[in-house]
């Protein structure tokens, strides 16, 4: 097998590779990248058994072949080499040599049968969607997904298609953060949760196409350009999603964002790494943020808001808050309390989403 092509174009696909390969795994393989040759481009796929993902490159071929090699260190040896150009040529001894301008490698890899079959999905309707609208939506609900094992039924997202709205859900039991955003010619079809990790590194592409999207019976499958991601779908009963979201909450304030935002920063640098609580106090004309720590002190700050009522509060963990307004993207955003005891549900004013909701459970204080 020889094969020469562009480093930078096989650099671009070797980057999203390695957040697929295991670091740190009982078998070897599996922090490899085969690599296979043939039809005039270079094949690469990198998997976990849970999510796949192949590419391929454009490139001269000399002869077919197939090899997995180490996936850190063949990066670290691409990125580091000068030159347009890298040559890859195998030999009988499981190995491969790399050439770029003056430079020189050989590394050893292990067989091409030693790589995990990976899954193939052909069945399942195939729903296309732009790409940017996808990775937004993402973007705004990941930071709900628990990161708990043992919760694997929350351990993903539901992604839902409505008649010509795309729906993305997630929660980890603490807050919940909805988005929906309106695709021409969806079809309503039954919900399926995407693993965390899958999501996470589809937000890592960038590409301004489209989005095609295929549910297996046990698989799902992205194709974004040239890049086919393929996870596992979990399995278990998502939350009724709906009845979490609060429709009675009669006390609402519209706040500047950027100032709420500086402003929970600032007065949770007084909380533990115990207790992460932040009062919200709403009084007439200002919301008034404090918090308490007796072995460090109080910090307390009010933001001037539209209210008229009896005072009353809310413990909050202030970074549940903050990841809603990290993703929000609007200047103003809108809160709907009740009571103490009552969720805070939150909402961006205006926005290009037909609607994105989160909604933070109160911690008492």
């Amino acid at each position: 097998m020889k094969v020469r092509l562009n480093r930078l174009e096989l650099l671009g696909e070797l980057v999203p590779m390695q957040g697929i390969v295991e670091r740190r795994t009982t078998i070897p393989v599996l922090s490899h990248i085969l690599l296979r040759a043939g039809d005039n481009r270079l094949e690469m796929a990198a998997t976990d058994l849970e999510v796949s993902l192949t590419s391929w490159c454009a490139a001269e071929i000399e002869g077919d072949g197939a090899i997995a090699l180490q996936a850190k260190k063949l990066l670290e040896i691409v990125r580091a080499c000068d030159g347009d150009e890298l040559t890859f040529e195998s030999d009988d001894e499981g190995a491969i040599s790399i050439r770029a301008g003056r430079s020189r490698f050989k590394i050893r890899g292990l067989p091409a049968e030693d790589f995990p079959t990976l899954p193939a999905i052909q069945e399942g309707e195939l729903i296309a969607l732009p790409f940017p609208i996808f990775k937004a939506m993402a973007a705004k609900i990941f930071f709900a997904i628990s990161s708990e094992e043992s919760r694997f039924q929350l351990s993903g997202a539901l992604l839902k298609q409505n008649d010509g709205v795309l729906v993305l859900v997630a929660t980890d039991g603490h807050r919940l953060a909805l988005v929906e955003s309106g695709v021409d010619d969806l079809e309503a079809g039954d919900g399926v949760l995407v693993p965390r990790k899958a999501l996470m590194e589809l937000m890592r592409f960038e590409d301004d196409g489209d989005l095609e999207f295929r549910r297996g019976e046990h698989h799902l499958s992205f194709l974004v350009g040239r890049r086919r991601l393929i996870c596992r779908v979990l399995e278990g009963t998502f939350p009724d999603y709906e009845r979490v979201i609060s429709r009675d909450n009669d006390k609402h304030i519209v706040l500047d964002r950027q100032q709420l935002q500086s402003v929970i920063q600032r007065v949770s640098l007084l909380t533990g790494d115990r207790s992460r609580a932040v009062r919200l106090e709403l009084q007439t004309g200002s919301l008034v943020l404090s918090a308490a720590n007796p072995d460090l002190g109080e910090a307390k700050e009010d933001i001037a808001c539209e209210f008229e009522g009896e005072t009353f509060s809310v413990g909050v963990n202030p970074d549940y808050l903050r990841d809603f307004l990290g993703a929000v993207g609007t200047d103003q955003v809108r809160l709907e309390l009740k009571d103490e005891n009552s969720q805070i549900v939150a909402y961006p004013i205006e926005g290009q989403d037909e609607r994105y909701v989160c909604v933070v459970m109160p911690i008492r204080i």
